[in-house]
């Protein structure tokens, strides 16, 4: 396989980025270069933000508490993105962002949070515009996956809930994909998996999803385009760093790409709150 390089329902900020900008916008988001960049698009006001930093909804009664863990690859790059962040990161994110946005399953940071936990109770300062780490409720399951993809025509997806307490794994489950599945239909595809294995096991209120094709039972490739996943990558490097701005434009960029691209508008979403003084914990 061939490698490079390394709701609907609430408000949000109306985009005015043509398809010429949107190029320059995704290029501008690289780690490497400087938020400041004359190619960079101009900041936005404080009322756009609080216009994006819309409250996560709630859960429903039994929600199951879930946490993203591992999400390994065979191949590190199976798609030929550019090397905003390792894929795995991205997929994780993918999966992440698919969750947060759901009411009959409760979404639980844990890969940011632990690190900025550890580094709180070390007595170490947060980095210019990092967020506090907060307080977790934390994971009921710490939902992991692995991805081997055997050609164009054959792979399997298998994933698996684990005890945070013990580091048993209680659950496990595999699906099967194409070989050549694409990164946000495999990131739904998991979410769909997660939600099928906690229906069997009773865990997992009724709730009606507005978005019919957000966690299929099996797999379905989407129509996600390759630049709409490298501009949410590119947000995702720059929210990795705490750039805010940097991170706004990534993920606008990938929902104006494509607009069923609602995982975009999930960051996007999140990104804004965490900016406006939310905590890694409830964020």
């Amino acid at each position: 396989m061939p490698r490079s390089r390394f709701r609907p329902d609430q408000p949000r900020l109306v985009r005015h980025l043509s398809a010429t900008a949107l190029l320059v916008v995704v290029s501008a988001c690289s780690p490497s270069r400087s938020s400041t960049s004359t190619a960079a698009p101009s900041k936005v006001d404080e009322a756009d933000w609080q216009v994006l930093a819309r409250p996560r909804v709630a859960q429903l009664t039994g929600a199951v508490r879930i946490s993203v863990g591992e999400i390994a690859l065979l191949d590190e790059d199976p798609w030929g993105l550019d090397s905003y962040v390792p894929s795995s990161i991205g997929l994780s994110e993918l999966v992440a962002t698919g969750l947060l946005r759901r009411r009959d399953v409760r979404f639980v940071e844990r890969r940011r949070f632990t690190v900025a936990a550890d580094a709180e109770r070390r007595g170490e300062s947060r980095p210019p515009g990092a967020p506090p780490a907060g307080v977790s409720p934390g994971p009921e399951f710490i939902l992991s996956a692995t991805w081997a993809s055997f050609g164009a025509t054959t792979a399997y997806l298998e994933s698996r809930l684990t005890d945070p307490a013990s580091g048993r794994v209680e659950h496990a489950w595999r699906t099967e994909t194409p070989g050549d599945a694409d990164a946000v239909g495999l990131a739904r595809a998991i979410v769909g998996g997660l939600l099928a294995e906690l229906g069997r096991m009773g865990r997992i209120p009724a709730w009606s999803d507005p978005f019919a094709y957000a966690a299929p039972t099996t797999f379905e490739r989407t129509t996600i385009s390759v630049s709409a996943v490298n501009a949410f990558f590119a947000g995702l490097a720059s929210e990795e760093v705490w750039d805010w701005e940097g991170a706004r434009a990534g993920y606008q960029a990938a929902e104006a790409l494509n607009p069923s691209f609602f995982e975009a508008d999930v960051a996007l979403a999140r990104t804004a709150r965490l900016r406006s003084g939310g905590t890694l914990g409830c964020s």
